[in-house]
């Protein structure tokens, strides 16, 4: 996270954290942003946290000279309404009897509010469904509350028969998750000329895990 991103940078801090969060992390030498939970934590010292469950195409086998003492990593994780970042270092790799990182205690935590109505600029590829009619485009930004949605014209393409108020469904992947993510919406705004259409969607029915993986992707490309 940038100066301009942070709200508040603690050092010699407890963390604000729930056993059984989920964190978003990344480990120095592996690629991408991983999911995993927090296990527990003794006070300023250490904490743990269980070994991500990688995609099929990263073996634990292939990564495991990666999780060497002292290699860096840094974790991610919303509570109540904040994003909470901070970098630490591994201190051991535990495989038996349960795969779970032991990490160090971090010394500084940044934390960015959640609760404000800017959006942020992203490159995401999208599939939205409007009246049965499917249509690939990019969500061009974003917050929890809603996107902007960029459809570009091709040879022979009809842009779909949207129209104010229309109920849209969006399918996207978001990094670090594993599953595609179905997010349900209502167009408030659109703009066309011959060249691409953009939609102005208002996200509705949101589950609390959609939301919190919103959350952190908005925070990750915003830091």
């Amino acid at each position: 996270m940038t100066n301009g991103e942070v709200d508040n940078l603690a050092t010699g801090k407890r963390l604000s954290i729930k056993v059984g969060s989920q964190l978003q992390v990344e480990i120095e030498g592996i690629p991408s942003r991983h999911q995993t939970t927090f296990l527990g934590m003794e006070l300023f010292e250490y904490l743990i946290i269980k070994i991500p469950v990688f995609p099929h195409k990263i073996r634990l086998d292939d990564i495991k000279h990666k999780l060497f003492p002292g290699n860096q990593i840094t974790v991610r994780y919303l509570y109540e309404g904040s994003v909470f970042g901070f970098q630490t270092k591994l201190i051991e790799a535990l495989f038996m009897p349960k795969r779970w990182l032991v990490l160090e205690y971090p010394e500084a935590i940044a934390q960015h509010d959640l609760r404000s109505e800017k959006r942020i600029a992203s490159f995401l590829p999208t599939t939205t469904k409007i009246k049965d009619k499917e249509t690939q485009g990019i969500i061009v930004d974003i917050n929890q509350n809603g996107c902007r949605y960029l459809i570009k014209a091709v040879k022979d393409m009809k842009f779909p028969p949207v129209q104010m108020d229309d109920q849209i469904t969006l399918r996207c992947q978001f990094p670090g998750e594993q599953d595609e993510q179905v997010v349900s919406g209502i167009v408030r705004n659109i703009k066309r000329d011959s060249q691409e259409m953009t939609l102005g969607i208002q996200f509705r029915k949101m589950t609390d895990n959609l939301y919190d993986i919103i959350s952190l992707y908005i925070s990750t490309i915003g830091a």
